[in-house]
């Protein structure tokens, strides 16, 4: 073993010596045979950790903490040893149809959909980053300058600079919402019926750094005096602490002077608060995961996780990605999920896509089309999971169309009909009511124009059992009290029902 070890260290100082005259080489590094404590302790330390396995950590190094671990005993592989070459050669083999947005790139792209597509599109600055860039906003809704009562879900991108690939999905979803709006009745059905925010880049500045500077830049540009930048999915209000994070202004993982110290974090907390999302995505890299909510500890209860646990599912088998609790990765406070569920009720999930963090730009095609049908998935749930939760607004359920509450009424009901847990079940049953009362009551004034195609519906659907009740309760009283208001048809019809 102390051969060994000996060994290493010589070949690392070989390694260490050839950059000993320029700025810090930073290596992607697996240590292996590791228990779930020590990947802990090593969060808790203030490592960059992009993916965890059973009994492994891949973590971002310098050369001095390489030799430093090496000397510890630790079992040891570079995976990348220099990752600021390996931004270089992603950068070089980009082409015109295969290259990854920069904030130039992309700005020019929201500007263009809002100008040819002004009847679905709004754009909007929610912020400025530290060096005065825009954090732009796309909403796509068929009332975009209008804030209506719809269910509305948010896509956000590249919290953490050198995760090129978390802008293009967010950007292949809107292109996908845009193009076919009006050729694809699904497309025109979610747009039409949701309020539909795309953030492609929360942190221009360290992007812009990652692009240009072809550094392995995490963070934003914060001067922090003798270091820079703020880990922005560190610095969220709800449980930021030290857990995974670091007080260390050097540190990638560090978490800023106090919650929402940035202004990045600040314009994301401003905007959920003003647009009271139902669910959202952020996306990062790698280890294609779907990760939800809490993070911050292992085994913290959550009251909705049945629903995490469905969505999550559902996912998956878009992608292919693997489906997990947040803290299962390793526990870490401060980050987007958390706030947005944990504060305000949100149904929150982070996408840790690919296999690295930037993998070469002909594969952008690839990977957006196994995450572009899950971002969908998550928009149309956002009107059906979205209102069993208590981010559920009564202005929501007011709105609801015949289809929305039909859809609700299926995803409820087949979630929870079967639901052990009584303080769960409980708080869906609240939920259910309202939607159920305004599935009848739109049947109600459909009955009375003796339409009877949603009744029709309705009544097939087994699903729509406390519907159908309310809709014969209130029929048969206004019939009985009320000359007139049905048709004798229609109350024959409502009578006689099984």
């Amino acid at each position: 073993m102390r051969r060994f070890l000996v060994a290493c260290a010589c070949g690392f100082s070989m390694f260490l010596a050839s950059a000993s005259y320029a700025a810090p080489v930073q290596s992607l590094v697996r240590l292996q045979n590791l228990n779930s404590s020590q990947i802990s302790q090593l969060a808790n330390e203030g490592y960059d950790i992009p993916k965890t396995g059973k009994d492994f950590a891949e973590i971002i190094l310098e050369g001095p903490q390489i030799q430093s671990f090496v000397m510890k005993g630790y079992k040891l592989k570079v995976l990348v040893r220099n990752l600021d070459d390996y931004i270089k050669t992603v950068k070089i083999a980009q082409t015109k149809t295969d290259s990854y947005y920069n904030f130039a790139s992309m700005q020019s792209q929201l500007k263009k959909w809002e100008e040819t597509s002004p009847d679905i599109c709004k754009l909007e600055s929610i912020g400025k980053s530290h060096e005065g860039r825009d954090i732009w906003a796309l909403k796509i809704s068929d009332n975009p300058q209008v804030n209506e009562a719809e269910p509305a879900a948010l896509l956000m991108g590249a919290h953490h600079a050198r995760e090129w690939p978390s802008i293009e999905v967010p950007m292949a979803t809107a292109l996908k919402l845009i193009e076919e709006y009006r050729t694809n009745e699904e497309v025109k059905r979610l747009v039409d019926s949701r309020e539909i925010w795309i953030v492609p880049m929360v942190n221009p500045d360290g992007v812009t750094y990652s692009m240009e500077k072809s550094r392995f830049w995490r963070k934003n540009r914060r001067n922090n005096g003798s270091s820079y930048g703020v880990d922005l999915n560190r610095n969220y209000g709800y449980q930021w602490g030290n857990v995974g994070s670091s007080n260390s202004g050097s540190s990638d993982t560090y978490h800023g002077t106090g919650p929402f110290s940035e202004p990045e974090s600040q314009a994301i907390r401003n905007f959920v608060e003003r647009e009271k999302f139902q669910a959202s995505i952020s996306y990062h890299t790698y280890s294609e995961l779907i990760l939800y909510p809490f993070g911050y500890a292992y085994n913290v209860p959550n009251p909705d996780s049945k629903i995490f646990e469905k969505m999550a599912g559902d996912m998956s088998k878009f992608n292919g990605y693997t489906p997990q609790n947040s803290a299962e990765l390793y526990p870490a406070m401060g980050d987007s999920d958390d706030y947005l569920y944990g504060e305000k009720k949100v149904l929150s999930f982070t996408f840790e896509l690919c296999r690295t963090f930037i993998p070469d730009a002909s594969q952008i095609d690839g990977f957006t089309k196994t995450n572009v049908p899950a971002a969908i998935y998550l928009i149309d749930k956002a009107g059906t999971y979205g209102l069993v939760t208590p981010s559920a607004r009564d202005e929501l359920f007011a709105a609801l169309d015949f289809e929305g509450s039909r859809r609700a009424l299926v995803d409820a009901v087949d979630l929870f009909g079967r639901e052990n847990n009584i303080a769960m079940r409980n708080e869906a049953l609240k939920q259910l009511e309202k939607i159920s009362r305004r599935a009848a009551a739109i049947v109600c004034e459909d009955l009375k124009e003796d339409n009877l195609d949603s009744w029709k519906d309705l009544s097939s659907l087994p699903q729509a059992e406390l519907a159908i009740s309310f809709v014969r309760n209130r029929v048969l009283f206004e019939g009985a009290h009320k000359t007139g208001v049905y048709s004798p048809e229609v109350l024959s019809v409502i009578k006689n029902i099984d």
